[in-house]
């Protein structure tokens, strides 16, 4: 089920990725010099878009209808054929340019007896083109029988976050909670302004919204502040509905208008000389220019105000912090351990006190949570009122991703839906790297290049720096994680989300280590050298 979930996001980023190849001046150009159909290519790209334009929507009906899984299954294979169509393209077109170099140090004679055997495969290409056309238009033929629709905008399921807090069940956020209520409540922190905006910054599912929602009602905080404000904002940034939502929660009356001038100037009004906290949680927009129009309003608050964001992203806390970002660190074992246990037998006490039998099974539970406070509540969950040792067991030995009422995988999804197509595909290669292995950045960007993952026609840069600056984007969203063990820099993703990256894979990436199917649609591979190692392991 977690594959279905995610596969029609990869499957787009793909699509993405062919259309704009089929779209770049270099690719045109090298398809008019030579004797390649054009309009067959054209047909291609208008083909392929009208594909995109309905792959969200078949994300989504796939998980319950049959029918659609089967297509996005099939159209994937076809997808991938097409991008070994435009790699061969690619490669004829390097080929030629280094005969070109070669052909200026050879005789007419030389360069025509190198030159001639390649007549045929334009020919060879264009009939692949013509077949490949033709298939993916019976696909998008299909889409119109199977129901499937322009989706606009993004898809989101969550449910939205309040202010409330069970504050029972929280563990191991006390220092972060300190040194974030001091950044509340001090003089310091404000620039030009009357407002200091603290940024908390973390994967999805470490939590920063809870910690957020403790420090809306702690006490201290409470007292210190006139007013106070939550507004969740979430993927889609709508500058009207997060200031109307602020609009309605000052003024205490729902707003009917939607005049984002009058409702700013009110606001503005209804602000002045009163110290407030707002927090935006769940930020995801990193321009300056909408950062800059959402508090503009709030500038005439009483010194002392504040404004609390939640961000997966390093981008959009470096644009709107006063005081330095606060990065929120996985949780211990221990805790991990605390909190599982809080929500699997109603409080701590009992955990260890009635079951210590499960005690030990649930610590290796919480030890594969990974430190993230959303895999531990969700295990808990699903193990609460569970005293068989059996069943422990049975969770402690399955795929995190594949137990009922998995909350984990749609926290940590969002950080893949949200990247761009470009990042998609590198991030989901990065599948073929075992839990724990330390990423060499250097390395990993030559595989990209060899991959063919590293779009730089358009830009004056050259293929390593443009892998450089994949690399950092993927380590500014938390989707690598860098520690300095031994003083050295080393690179690691978190073991969930080196799941995920398994899981938006498919079958297009496959781990050799202890078993399991490969399938025969397998484009990258790896293989992890055991002490002892014996031929069959490589049968297929």
């Amino acid at each position: 089920m977690a594959a279905t979930l995610v596969g029609g996001a990869f499957l787009s980023a793909t699509v993405q990725t062919l259309v704009e190849k089929l779209a770049s001046q270099e690719f045109c150009d090298y398809i008019r010099n030579n004797k390649l159909n054009s309009s067959l290519l054209a047909e291609l790209e208008t083909t392929l878009l009208a594909l995109q334009v309905v792959l969200d929507d078949a994300e989504l009906k796939q998980i319950t209808n049959t029918a659609v899984k089967q297509w996005l299954d099939q159209l994937k294979d076809a997808i991938y054929d097409a991008e070994d169509l435009l790699n061969q393209i690619n490669y004829d077109s390097l080929r030629c340019k280094v005969e070109k170099k070669q052909a200026e140090n050879m005789t007419n004679q030389v360069w025509n007896l190198f030159s001639s055997p390649f007549k045929t495969l334009y020919g060879e290409i264009n009939s692949q083109m013509k077949i490949m056309c033709q298939r993916l238009q019976l696909f998008a033929q299909q889409r119109d029988i199977l129901g499937l629709q322009t989706v606009r905008g993004r898809v989101s399921l969550r449910t939205p976050s309040s202010s409330m807090v069970n504050k029972s069940v929280m563990v191991g956020r006390k220092d972060d909670k300190e040194r974030l209520i001091s950044m509340l409540i001090s003089d310091s922190g404000t620039t030009n302004s009357s407002i200091g905006v603290v940024a908390i910054l973390g994967m999805g599912g470490v939590g920063k919204t809870t910690l957020a929602q403790l420090l809306y009602n702690d006490k201290e905080v409470q007292d210190h502040f006139d007013l106070k404000v939550w507004v969740c904002v979430s993927e889609d940034f709508d500058i009207l509905r997060v200031t109307k939502t602020i609009h309605e929660s000052v003024t205490s009356r729902g707003g009917e208008s939607n005049n984002l001038d009058s409702l700013r100037v009110e606001l503005n009004q209804n602000l002045r000389d009163k110290r407030f906290l707002l927090v935006l949680d769940d930020l995801w927009n990193d321009s300056y220019n909408d950062w800059d129009e959402l508090v503009t309003p709030l500038i005439n608050g009483k010194t002392g105000s504040r404004v609390i964001i939640t961000t997966r992203q390093q981008k959009v806390a470096e644009v709107a912090h006063t005081f330095p970002i606060h990065k929120v660190d996985p949780l211990s074992d221990d805790d991990c351990w605390s909190l599982l246990s809080k929500h699997a037998f109603g409080s701590e006490v009992r955990g260890g006190s009635k079951c210590p039998n499960l005690e030990e099974i649930g610590r290796k539970i919480a030890k594969k949570c990974g430190g993230l406070p959303i895999a531990a509540k969700t295990l808990g969950g699903i193990l609460r009122s569970k005293v068989d040792a059996k069943e422990w067991s049975t969770i402690l030995n399955s795929d995190i991703w594949n137990l009922p009422n998995d909350n984990i995988l749609p926290a940590l999804r969002l950080s893949y839906q949200y990247l761009p197509s470009h990042l998609k595909r590198c991030f989901a290669y990065c599948s073929i790297f075992p839990k724990d292995f330390s990423l060499d950045k250097k390395e990993l960007i030559l595989l990209w290049m060899a991959e063919g993952f590293l779009e730089h026609s358009q830009c004056n840069k050259t293929a390593e720096e443009v892998g450089h600056d994949y690399f950092i984007e993927l380590l500014s969203r938390s989707l690598i994680q860098q520690s300095n063990d031994d003083g050295k820099e080393k690179f690691v993703m978190h073991d969930l989300v080196n799941d995920l990256a398994l899981v938006v894979s498919g079958t297009s990436c496959f781990r050799l280590e202890c078993g399991g199917n490969m399938s025969k649609n397998v484009r990258h591979f790896s293989y992890n050298q055991g002490v002892y190692d014996f031929l069959k392991k490589f049968e297929v």
